[in-house]
This record gives C-alpha cells, structure tokens and sequence, in this order.
C-alpha cells in the first residue's frame, strides 16, 4: 500500500516557483566543514546502528561507528540495552571487537581492566594504586523503534519517540514487525555523505540511471512528498500491480531510510567514515511467506550499485573547481530544498535540525 500525498498539497501551485539553488560546492568538497557537522548533526541527532533481532541475549552486543565514535550496544543481564563508548578509559584500549557477539564480561582487550554492566568501574589490573571511583565507560543514549536500534551522543536532544515525530504515525500502517532478517550488503563510496543523500532525496535521475527501475514504475511521476516536518519525506512512484518493488521509500535526516517491499523491507543507511568516505548500508527483511525475496533483493542491490557508481563520478566533479552551485527543481528536487535548508540552519546557528515549526509545507509542483 502507498502513502496518498498531503491532501492539502495535492491542487497544482497557482504560480510559477521562484528557483531555488543547491548548497554551494564547499559543503562537499572542502574537508574542513566535517568536524562541524560531525559535532552538530552526527553528534547530536538519533542515529540507527543496529536490530534488535542482534540483541537478543544478556551479552549479546553490536558495534557501529557514529561519524568516527566507535560505540557498542550491549543486552544486559536485567534484560535491558545499554550503550557506550568503545573506548577504555585507561588508555583508549577496546572493549568489545568490531561486529556483533556476545560478551558476559565487559574486559579492555589492551589492558583487562574490567567493568560492570552499568559501565561502573570493577578492577584495574594490576594496577599498583587506587583508581578514582568516577572513572568507568562513557554511556550514550539507546531507544529501539519498532525493533530498530538508535543510539543519541547528546544529552540535549530530545527522546527518540519525541524526535521521531509523526515519522512514527505515518509508519503505522506497515507491519514491519515478525520480518525475519534476510542479509546486508555494505559498499565504501568515495564520496561525501550528503552527495550519497542529496541523490536518495529525488527521483529526478531515475529514467537515466536506473533503467532497470524505470521499466517497472512511471519514473516521470516520481515524487517527494514532506508532511509538515522538514527531516523526513515519503517518496511515491506510480508502478504495475505486479511491480516487485513498490515506490514507497520513507527518508529521514541526516542519513536514513526505510524502504518498503512487497513481503517485507529495508534499512538504507548512508555512513559518513570522513569528508569523502561514506559507506552505504542495506539491511534486508522479509516475511515467511514471500516468495519473492531473492528477487527484490537483487533488484534493489542493482539500483543501490548504481546510485552508488554514479555518486562517486558526481564526487569526482564536485571536487574538480568548475562546478559552483546549481538550481532545484520545484518539481523534483524540493526535498533537497528542505535539507539543504535545515543544513544551514545548522551550521550558522548550531544545534539539532529542527523539522517543525513555521516554514511551509514544501512540496513537488504539478
């Protein structure tokens, strides 16, 4: 089942839109901008990092590195998720390996100084004198959304199902819950995370880079549809009754999607590993009773390697010194409108995007 767009968006616009431009290329290309947005938005937004299905047992735990924070995710022996900082307060050491296991114990690999599950502080190892009792691992904010796993470096922004907003009643409709994890596939791009998510917010590069998807929806109707909150969008595409893969993507700021399928659905993740390093992430969900699941599989895999080639070329441009800034599309590229938007907002005034409030409901025109 598709999303209806906003009933109040659906009569065409009465006047011709005045263009809008991208953000300039320096967002992209110059390294200096990622310590900010690594502090002020990767540092301060929820970001998915992992499944529930993961974490099913005390000691069962999941790595992930936040923007270049290396964090762990641990099942406690009350039953609870806790998270932390992956780093020792020794000296830097690990505390879990990369990946996902299970681990009673929380041990530093460099020096085996010992933590409770709380992150509480229990042995220095031979350490020769007494430790000051505050000292033990950072912890970090966690919160599971419908078996997806979040994880918040700050303090100050608000509770996930606070953050989420109305993301979470506009999913409501879809029974993601009972899907059985299928398979991931990880690709390292050689690109800045916003060229990778600048090209996930518009359909307007279907028709020549997915021609494999193009055969099976009407990609000139592909559209980005926000309701009212500027982090998150849902992308409609009309498409045959027997399409395997629905239009249906639902995006949310700065690096995250979920992308519905017949039988089942996807996380889409666009991991930023440095200015120009971004790993993209699918993970793969299905009910029992589809048939189709290799097959959706190997035709979302086939668009994603696209995506992926052509961002990486797009990158290559970026940094070469003749692109500058370009125009938007009203009609296809108005969900980079409301990102780019919020992007400045949040370099110049600092602090987590804010979605909601007194800016209008930007959607494509007829």
């Amino acid at each position: 089942m598709q999303v209806p767009p906003p009933a109040a968006a659906a009569a065409p616009n009465s006047a011709p839109p005045a263009l809008a431009t991208s953000l300039p290329v320096e967002y992209y290309a110059d390294p200096s901008y990622w310590p900010i947005e690594r502090r002020e938005i990767f540092g301060r937004e929820w970001q998915c990092v992992g499944f529930d299905y993961q974490l099913r047992n005390p000691g069962d735990y999941l790595t992930e590195i936040v923007a270049g924070w290396p964090i762990f995710v641990q099942r406690g022996t009350d039953g609870e998720l806790r998270a932390f900082h992956n780093v020792c307060p020794h000296r830097g050491g690990i505390i879990v390996n990369d990946g996902q296991g299970c681990q009673a114990n929380l041990v530093c690999r460099y020096h085996g100084w010992a933590f409770g599950g709380d992150g509480s502080l229990i042995n220095a190892r031979d350490f020769g004198a007494d430790v000051p009792g505050d000292v033990g691992l950072t912890p970090i904010r966690v919160g599971v959304w419908r078996s997806v796993v979040f994880v918040c470096l700050s303090e100050e922004t608000a509770g996930l199902d606070e953050w989420l907003g109305g993301w979470d009643e506009r999913m409501a409709e879809w029974p993601i819950e009972g899907a059985r994890f299928h398979s991931r596939s990880v690709r390292t791009m050689n690109c800045n995370w916003k060229t990778y998510g600048d090209n996930f917010l518009e359909g307007y590069h279907v028709p020549l880079i997915h021609p494999g998807l193009a055969r099976q929806t009407e990609a000139t109707k592909y559209r980005v549809w926000n309701y009212g909150d500027r982090r998150w969008n849902v992308h409609l595409t009309p498409h045959p009754d027997d399409a395997l893969q629905p239009g249906t993507f639902m995006c949310f700021w700065p690096n995250f999607s979920m992308d519905i399928f017949p039988g089942g659905w996807c996380t889409e993740r666009w991991l930023p590993r440095g200015p120009h390093t971004t790993d993209l992430v699918f993970d793969y969900f299905f009910f029992d009773d589809c048939a189709e699941a290799d097959e959706i599989v190997k035709q979302s895999e086939e668009v994603a390697q696209e995506d992926a080639e052509f961002c990486d070329l797009v990158q290559r441009n970026l940094d070469a010194g003749i692109y500058r800034q370009g125009y938007l599309s009203p009609r296809h590229e108005n969900g980079l409108m409301d990102w780019h938007e919020m992007y400045l907002e949040v370099l110049t005034e600092g602090g987590p995007a804010r979605g909601v409030g007194p800016h209008p409901v930007r959607n494509p025109t007829s």
